[in-house]
């Protein structure tokens, strides 16, 4: 009985270390789990900057075919940075976005122009020119004054470049996938625009503004650094220059 109890107790102190080992094993990853790299990444930014640019015709068609190329790119827009110091080109807009993955972000640098889109036609009011006590008919008179068409509906128009994109950085952290609409609208001119009455009785004649707009939609997976052009318009202000969208995004650490 005796050499029994012995067992018994030697069993159970057996199994309780074997138990609390096993325990301790388990332990182990659960800790280790907390240093993570995964765990303790750096958080990530996008910063996406789109550079509008009027450049002389003759000089821009050749940098287009040097824009075009991935080991000529550079070399071009510091050739265009080095025309924007002289004078030579025209900064027409620079917007810098920085925003998170997959987030929308819009950014304008616009000036609002409000204008007068309904008209009330002109009317022609025709009254008797006849005196309660005259025994005569004399002709109608009528009244100029009707003539005029009068504003009953306005319209606002952003003028000037407005940027609006998602950016999502992919799963290796060197690539972007972008969607993106940029655009510049310019003020060209003022037409007249002639509104008649009815049955062509009484017409005046109107301004409206005509607007120039150069606008883009596009989707593309960039990578993270790249410069890319988008985009080359003609343009009539500043007459005979071609207007050039140049895009750059980047992901970048946040310290």
């Amino acid at each position: 009985m005796k050499h029994l109890l012995v067992f018994l107790l030697a069993s159970a102190f057996a199994f309780a270390t074997a138990f609390s080992a096993d325990h301790v094993a388990e332990a182990v990853p659960l800790t280790a789990s907390s240093t993570d790299p995964v765990a303790e990444a750096v958080p990530i930014n996008i910063r996406i900057e789109l550079q509008v640019v009027a450049i002389p015709e003759q000089i821009a068609i050749p940098l287009v075919a040097e824009m075009k190329k991935k080991e000529k790119i550079e070399a071009a827009n510091t050739r265009i940075q080095e025309l924007l110091a002289k004078g030579t080109a025209k900064l027409v807009g620079w917007p810098i976005i920085i925003t998170h993955s997959g987030q929308r972000a819009v950014c304008e640098a616009i000036k609002e122009i409000r204008y007068a889109a309904e008209y009330n036609p002109p009317t022609v009011s025709v009254s008797p020119n006849v005196p309660a006590d005259a025994p005569a008919k004399i002709g109608p008179t009528v009244d100029l004054t009707t003539f005029e068409g009068i504003p009953t509906g306005f319209e606002t128009r952003n003028t000037g470049v407005t940027f609006e994109v998602e950016a999502v950085l992919g799963p290796d952290g060197k690539t972007i996938d972008l969607n993106m609409v940029p655009q510049t609208v310019r003020l060209k001119g003022y037409r007249k625009v002639t509104i008649e009455g009815a049955a062509r009785k009484g017409k005046v004649v109107v301004e409206q503004p005509q607007f120039d707009t150069n606008k883009l939609t596009t989707s593309l997976t960039v990578r993270s650094g790249e410069r890319v052009l988008l985009g080359v318009y003609p343009i009539e202000d500043p007459p005979k220059h071609l207007e050039f969208f140049i895009l750059k995004a980047e992901a970048i650490p946040v310290e």
